[in-house]
């Protein structure tokens, strides 16, 4: 899996594969370097991670169901974790909402991956804004935030919590 971090404003490029040797284990790579890492513990607001010869405590916090802050001791950063395709349509909306152009974009938000839906954050008749994290898919024994691509309100929910899911299957649509 392949993740954007966005720490303090600064983008890291991030690949986890879970490690073929050892059970519950992940390879990361970042910048080219490999570092092990063990979810040790995993609770609502902190993880308990084992990184590479050092065990680390993590408090987070979330806004909007996306992940906001993490504490590491008595030090904050704001962070922000998306995928690589979501990284390029924000560069893209950015681009050309501010030249007016783009006003035909889709509205259904799609399966990223194969998994099972855990969470729905929203219901029919919300006001969904671009960005805004609208669901949570189990995939490769991981949780997905799934980000909306689209601005509007909600015509209909294709999923529902429990439901396996195909890439690109069609999960939200909006009127």
């Amino acid at each position: 899996m392949k993740l954007v971090s966005v720490v303090e404003g600064n983008p890291y490029r991030i690949k986890i594969a879970p490690d073929k040797e050892r059970e519950g284990v992940y390879v990361v790579e970042l910048d080219g370097e490999s570092i092990p890492v063990e979810v040790v513990e995993l609770k609502p607001t902190s993880i308990t991670m084992g990184i590479g010869n050092r065990i680390g405590f993590y408090e987070f916090t979330r806004s909007r169901g996306k992940l906001a802050e993490v504490n590491l001791g008595n030090q904050s950063y704001r962070v922000e974790v998306k995928t690589p395709q979501q990284e390029e349509l924000e560069r893209l909306l950015a681009k050309y909402s501010s030249s007016g152009a783009g006003a035909t974009a889709k509205k259904v938000i799609t399966a990223p991956m194969p998994g099972k839906i855990l969470e729905i954050y929203i219901k029919e008749n919300d006001h969904v804004e671009l960005g805004n994290v609208v669901a949570v898919l189990e995939a490769m024994k991981m949780e997905n935030e799934i980000s909306s691509t689209v601005e509007g309100t909600v015509k209909a929910l294709k999923v529902k919590p429990g439901d396996s899911v195909a890439r690109d299957q069609p999960l939200i649509e909006f009127v």
